[in-house]
């Protein structure tokens, strides 16, 4: 079940009561005060896929939602973070093994279907692992591992991660060894922790 979180009451800008009014034919939330519009509530989350001798890194679940069912590694974006970073982060605290981002695979888009959820957009990388000891952090994950194919389709394991590793482990080989956008450099994008991923 995914998080609510709580209506906004007064104005973050300069303390008014919120008021709704129909803006871009929509009914939101709008300070009478001064010029504040709210928006919605997003987040960002992140999964990381990493494969070692055919096999891919797991962990179980250990908090809802989807307490105890198998899952690539991963989790929320902070404000001031690279998405890029996030991944390597969260897989490195949930199972202990260092990686790099080469490739976005999958995004996955929940937009708000009952009231007051995030609208939620989910970024999968495919990773290189880089080392580390596989031990998994035991407040977020019950266990880690690396799985077959074969494995993770005997596992109780998320729909969306079974789809990415079938796809991961389709489409790579030698002449494409990490399929999916990757970090382009040298365009200008706007804002200094900016990056784009495209095609290669």
């Amino acid at each position: 079940m995914p998080s609510l979180y709580p209506e906004f009451k007064f104005c973050p800008v300069c303390s008014a009561a919120l008021e709704y009014k129909l803006i871009e034919d929509k009914k939101r939330q709008s300070c009478p005060a001064c010029d504040y519009i709210h928006w919605g509530e997003y987040s960002l989350g992140v999964g990381g896929l990493l494969l070692q001798d055919d096999k891919v890194l797991l962990v179980q679940r250990a908090h809802n939602p989807g307490k105890g069912r198998w899952t690539i590694p991963g989790g929320y974006v902070e404000q001031n973070e690279k998405i890029a970073q996030a991944v390597v982060r969260e897989v490195r605290e949930e199972t202990g093994i260092l990686s790099k981002p080469v490739s976005i695979l999958a995004v996955r888009d929940y937009p708000e279907d009952i009231p007051n959820v995030k609208h939620n957009i989910y970024i999968v990388f495919f990773l290189r692992g880089l080392g580390g000891q596989l031990k998994h952090d035991p407040v977020e994950v019950i266990q880690a591992g690396f799985y077959s194919l074969e494995d993770c389709r005997n596992l109780p394991i998320a729909p969306m991660s079974l789809e990415v590793i079938t796809k991961a482990i389709e489409h790579t080989g030698k002449e494409n060894p990490f399929p999916g956008l990757i970090h382009k450099e040298g365009v200008p994008v706007f804002g200094a922790l900016s990056e784009l991923f495209t095609f290669i």
